[in-house]
């Protein structure tokens, strides 16, 4: 019975008062000794108090930020992946930020007198602060928007935050129109998913919309051996792809080496969910890229197999 009542409250989300499946986890053995590992770190809430089981505290995200700085990291996004790195310092290692589903802790407006500003406790504004004062960490992190609600909670301000996190320099990716998760979603419907938040994008960002190419699965879970990765790698907006690199949420740190060496490692990079996981334990993983040469990426990184 004890172990029932757990596992009861273990699947239970304070988020949306509904069971929800535990954390899909397959860490890629071929990942766990490779010197090559990009960490991918996962936040959703970021607010005081903290908003349900996957939220942080604004003071958390913060000394997170202080701790990857004074280790040696360097802020990078989706793009800089698919560049081969160039623009990471030979002194510093990549690392990767991304808030999943948009909530309007992880960008808010708030009105002082007839002026709109950015609220200085929101996650945008904390990464500004800190990468203002310290630009040896770098700027970046992206923000998958899920379209089950109004894009960062203020529907009047949606256009103006989307271009406002271009104009920063951070980038914003597909988290599909209803957060339904590919492991159950039939196939015939993964298209209508992918393709419908890119029209909404469109109506909101027009061109830049080509800016936009990264999916981060909900419930961090996509179908294994069975060829998801080149059928969603088919489907196409205004003649674009519109998936060209994925994300988990798997508990793993996944290599570069695996990206070079397979078509396939573009749409399965591992990410950790920081509101399971400590900086600390981040570090200790033993496949990080090291400071220096980046030899494994050939610098710069060869183009993809298509």
């Amino acid at each position: 019975m004890i172990q029932l009542i757990i596992s009861l409250l273990l699947l239970w989300s304070p988020e949306t008062g509904r069971t929800t499946p535990l954390r899909y986890t397959d860490p890629d053995p071929a990942d766990s000794n490779s010197p090559s590992g990009i960490p991918v770190l996962m936040y959703h809430h970021v607010s005081d108090p903290v908003n349900g089981y996957y939220g942080v505290s604004t003071g958390r995200l913060l000394m997170d930020l202080q701790l990857l700085d004074e280790a040696g990291f360097f802020l990078i996004t989706s793009e800089d992946i698919e560049n081969g790195l160039m623009q990471v310092p030979p002194d510093r290692r990549p690392l990767m930020l991304t808030f999943d589903d948009g909530w309007q802790d992880n960008f808010n407006f708030i009105l002082r007198g007839s002026a709109v500003e950015i609220d200085p406790h929101c996650a945008v504004a904390i990464l500004e602060d800190y990468c203002d004062e310290h630009p040896e960490f770098g700027r970046g992190a992206t923000f998958f928007i899920s379209w089950d609600k109004v894009p960062f909670g203020q529907e009047d301000f949606v256009m103006e935050k989307f271009n406002l996190l271009l104009d920063m320099g951070y980038s914003i990716g597909n988290h599909t129109n209803v957060h339904a998760d590919f492991m159950v979603l039939p196939w015939e419907k993964w298209e209508n998913a992918v393709i419908t938040p890119m029209v909404k994008f469109h109506r909101r960002l027009g061109l830049r919309t080509s800016e936009i190419f990264a999916i981060s699965y909900p419930g961090g879970r996509f179908p294994k051996g069975v060829g998801a990765e080149e059928y969603i790698a088919g489907f196409r907006f205004m003649e674009r792809e519109v998936v060209r690199i994925g994300f988990l949420a798997n508990g793993s740190i996944s290599s570069m080496k695996r990206l070079l060496d397979s078509p396939e490692g573009w749409f399965r990079i591992g990410r950790l969910d920081m509101s399971q996981y400590s900086v600390r334990q981040v570090l200790g993983w033993r496949n990080i890229m090291p400071i220096g040469p980046r030899e494994d990426l050939h610098a710069p990184l060869r183009c993809r197999i298509p």
